[in-house]
């Protein structure tokens, strides 16, 4: 018979999912900030500010999953996480997928 986690593994897991989130964040707003820099397209910084958002979210997440107190509103279930990393990964893959020409 399986025992279910325990509440420091699944803080464990969340933590894990709120550092990748903040991660891939992270590095995908360097593609369409690259495109801003050579062609001063506002949708590239409109990316940008949206991946860095989710890398300050994962950021929060991450800070509430730390056994340091934090506040309340730092703290995050597995759903919620899972959604946010499945956003951050759509985002990846609009600066992955190749244009077509």
């Amino acid at each position: 018979m399986r025992r279910p986690l325990s509440p420091t593994a699944m803080g464990l897991v969340e933590l894990f999912v709120a550092v990748l989130i903040a991660g891939v964040s992270v590095v995908n707003a360097g593609v369409p900030l690259a495109a801003w820099w050579r062609a001063h397209d506002q949708r590239f910084l409109c990316l940008v500010g949206a991946n860095a958002l989710l890398a300050l979210l994962g950021g929060i997440w991450a800070w509430g999953q730390l056994p340091v107190s934090p506040p309340s509103y730092a703290s995050a279930a597995l759903p919620v996480l899972l959604v946010a990393l499945l956003a951050t990964l759509l985002f990846l893959a609009t600066s992955l997928w190749r244009r077509r020409v």
